[in-house]
Order: C-alpha cells, then structure tokens, then sequence
C-alpha cells in the first residue's frame, strides 16, 4: 500500500469531510440569539431553554460511543448518511414546532438532530485521520475548526435577521433545516466518491478485517472442512461488533477524558449565553448583542489552521491548554464583572477560540494510532463533552433563575472555577505526557516520525489499556450520563 494518496483524493477527502456538520452547526448555532424569542414565543422559563440548547447533547451522552464504534466496524460511509438523514429530519421537526409555537417539538427535532449531530463530527475525524495518515493533522483539523467557526459566525450574525425578515419569526429555523436538506446532498456525494477508490485506499473496518483474520484461520486449517466452517462462521460472527475492543482502549486517553468532564460544556454554555449576558449586563439590542457574541467566533476562521501548524511544526500541544484556560478566565471576569466594552470581551474570546479545542484532537490520533479504534475512542471523547454540557447548561439555567434579577454573577463563578481546574490540568498532561508517552504530544511532527523510522521512540506505556483505567473511565461515564439525564427531565418537564 502506497505511504501516501494522491493530492486530489486528499483536496477532496478534506473539502467533503469538513462539510460533513455544516448544517448540525448552522442549525444549532441559531438558538443562542433567539433565547429571548423562544422564551416568549414558546412561553418557558430559562432553565426550559437550557433544555432546548442541551436537547442535542442529551442524546449523545451514550451515541457517540455506540456510533463511534460502529463507524469503525461498518464503516464511515454508512454512517455519515444515517446521520445527515437524522440531522435533516430533526432539523424540519424544530421548525415545524415554530409553526406551532410548541415547546414540545422544538425540543423534539433538536433530540432527533441529536442522533447525528455529534457522531457525524466523528465521521470527519476519522476521515481527515485516514486520508491524511495522521500527517498534517493539526494543520487540517485547524481547517475544519476554522470553517465551523465560519459556520457558527453566519449562524449567529443572521439568526435575528432571519426571525425578523417577515412576521413569522420560524423562518430562523427553517433556513437551516434547508441547509441541512444540501448538506445531505454533499454527503450522498461523499458517499459515492468513497466508495468509487480503489479497495487498497478504503478506509479500513472491523467487520472487514474480523472477516479476513478468520477467512485466513480457516486457510491454516488445511482442508476442505474446516475452510468451509470458517467461511460460515465468518458470515455468523462478523454481522455485530465484538464490544471486547472497549478494553483496548489506551489508558492515556482515559485519564485526560475523566479529567476533562465539564470543560468543554463550560465553553459551550458561554457561547449560548453570550449574547443574552451582553443584552442583560450592557442594554443592547438583541440584534447588536447577536452580532457582538458572533465576534467571538472571527479570529478561530483564520488563526485555528496556524495553531494546527504549530503543533505539526513544533509541538506543545498539551501547553496550550493551560493557555486556553487563562484567556476564558479572563473573559469571564471582564464580560460578567465589569462594565467594558463587550466587543473588546468577544475578541479576547476569540482567541480562546481559536486554541480550546484543537490540542485535544490533534492529540487524540497521537494518544490511539489504530484507525479501527479511532471512531469509539473519539465517541467516548464526545459522550463526555455533551454529558457534561447538559450537565453546565443546566446547573446555569438553574444558577440564573435563582440569582436575584436573573442576572448571570453566579453562572459566571461557576465557570471561572471549572476553567481554574482545567489551568492546572493543562500543566498535569504536560508533565505526564513526557513520563508515560515518551513525549509525543510535546514533540514535532517531524521529530516524532523520524523517532518512529529509526525505532528510537519505544512503544510509550500512556498507549496500552488497563483494567483499572477502563473500569473508572466507565464508572465515571456512566455516573455522568445518568447526572444528565436525570436534570434534564428535572428542568424540561
């Protein structure tokens, strides 16, 4: 097999992967400065809302780990299609609730959205990791943060023009559901041109090699008999995934997954709430508040692919988190305790933005290599993110009905303390990174794959499971799953 793929089939692989979520992103960005509208048009109260904003989320705090692993045993291809149709429908069924103005199938069609939203995310992890071969990787996932940051800029610049271009205020969710409906076109597309490779440059299953390990026990068997029960067996054993590959799991991973439970709700509550937080602490219109949160999301559209060449250059990926962490403190404390312009916040924050993610998926291809295990531990990743947003979007639904006034003071503490955790977790990984994974998500590219040629980089420990790893990581999991689902039905019914 060739080390590399054609430069056309990587331009391809990389437009089409990128643009696998756009419409989940559009859709789903929307909702932040439209909190005040579907407040009224729907009549809820805030903790409701947070219902709506996490409805997605609630879904894939168990998905992403089913959908992930069956990504890498079936395939991406299938996959991605089942979860534009998701995307699509639960797209027209929010929509359809505004026709109504009903709370139950707004929240509903953000549920269904939910099915695929997250997992379809995966399916562009693996495919930018496979047609790539984990070369470039911070440079290419910089891409894709970069135009999903595009994406969430046009979302939320045009959610309030969208309600107010004629008298029914619904249009702001049936424009996306129309984006969603192209986007499942480009998928079908995606699809097609998948699977028009030739087989040597497919992106390997579990289903596909468990077929061939066990056609070629049957070989060695030496007759006739025995290659024909194989071959049977084959077809018997193949049809469901062998769930023993979750003890496979790196225990790396699994520490840097179990520590990072609420952060990257954290993020995600802020910029739900930006634009509501500018109108209640700095008396702006809710179209000029729309317009100032969406600043945020500017400096991640040209700085995210540079950040992903730093780390492919030189390295530091886990120092970067800590970085990350100060910024969103700071942010915090300028927007929620001070009277300054919240532009000059929303550009701080942009450039939180631009680094808050990025170290972890670039990393997570490093911390598990196999391409057949990539789908479930990038599910995992995801089950905790959106477990711990449902988790964030209601203790701050929750935070701001009790605080005297509905105002935010309680809601941003909160999140001043989670980001001070992850400050000193940022050092931790650093610090652990250089003991138990020789130091590769330190290391550049470069180096790492000249260690790797001249055998000189020893197979780092950080990569192989452990029992105690997985049973705490799926405590954990499972603790967190339930805490969601559990406030969730608390604060939507």
């Amino acid at each position: 097999m060739p080390t590399d793929f054609p430069l056309s089939w990587k331009i391809t692989a990389l437009v089409c992967g990128v643009m696998l979520s756009w419409g989940s992103s559009f859709s789903e960005s929307t909702l932040g400065p439209l909190k005040k509208t579907l407040i009224k048009k729907l009549d809820i109260t805030n903790a409701q809302y947070g219902a709506i904003s996490s409805a997605t989320s609630l879904v894939n705090t168990v998905l992403p780990i089913v959908g992930g692993y069956a990504l890498d045993y079936y395939g991406v291809e299938w996959g991605s299609l089942a979860c534009s149709v998701f995307i699509f429908l639960g797209a027209v069924v929010s929509a359809a609730g505004s026709n109504q103005d009903s709370f139950g199938l707004v929240m509903g069609g953000r549920i269904i959205m939910g099915f695929g939203s997250t997992v379809i995310e995966t399916c562009t992890s693996k495919i930018l990791a496979h047609w790539f071969q984990h070369r470039g990787l911070g440079l290419v996932y910089g891409l894709d943060i970069s135009i999903g940051k595009l994406i969430v800029l046009m979302a939320r610049a045009t959610a309030v023009p969208m309600r107010d271009a004629t008298e029914f205020w619904g249009w702001a969710l049936w424009i996306p559901a129309i984006v969603c409906f192209v986007n499942l076109l480009q998928n079908i597309f995606y699809v097609w041109w998948a699977w028009s490779r030739p087989e040597w440059a497919q992106i390997p299953t579990g289903q596909k090699l468990s077929r061939e390990q066990q056609q070629n026990d049957g070989l060695r068997a030496g007759n006739d008999q025995a290659t024909a029960i194989s071959t049977k067996s084959v077809h018997r054993t193949t049809v469901l995934p062998d769930w023993r590959n979750l003890l496979r799991v790196p225990r790396f991973f699994w520490l840097v997954v179990c520590t990072q439970i609420l952060q990257a709700g954290t993020v995600g509550g802020f910029n739900g709430l930006s634009a509501d937080i500018i109108t209640l602490t700095r008396g702006s219109t809710e179209q000029l508040a729309g317009y100032t949160s969406a600043v945020q999301q500017v400096i991640p559209v040209v700085a995210a692919p540079f950040v992903g060449m730093f780390f492919d250059l030189v390295g530091f990926r886990m120092m970067f988190v800590s970085l990350t962490s100060a910024i969103w403190i700071l942010v915090y404390c300028l927007i929620g305790y001070t009277e300054t312009n919240a532009l000059g916040s929303m550009v701080i924050a942009s450039v939180a933005q631009t680094m808050n993610a990025l170290p972890f998926l670039a990393s997570i291809p490093l911390m598990v290599p196999s391409q057949v295990e990539l789908g479930l531990v990038f599910g995992i990743w995801k089950s905790f993110n959106n477990s711990g947003s449902v988790v964030v979007d209601m203790i701050a639904g929750r935070l701001q009905d009790i605080t005297p006034g509905g105002t935010y003071e309680r809601v941003i503490a909160f999140f001043v303390a989670v980001k001070a955790i992850e400050f000193c977790l940022g050092l931790f990984y650093g610090v652990l990174d250089r003991r138990y994974l020789s130091g590769i998500l330190t290391m550049s590219e470069k180096k790492r794959l000249v260690a790797e040629q001249n055998g000189s980089l020893p197979e780092p420990i950080g990569r192989r499971p452990s029992k105690v790893f997985t049973r705490v990581g799926f405590t954990l999991a499972c603790s967190l799953i339930i805490t969601a689902w559990v406030l969730f039905i608390l604060y939507s019914i």
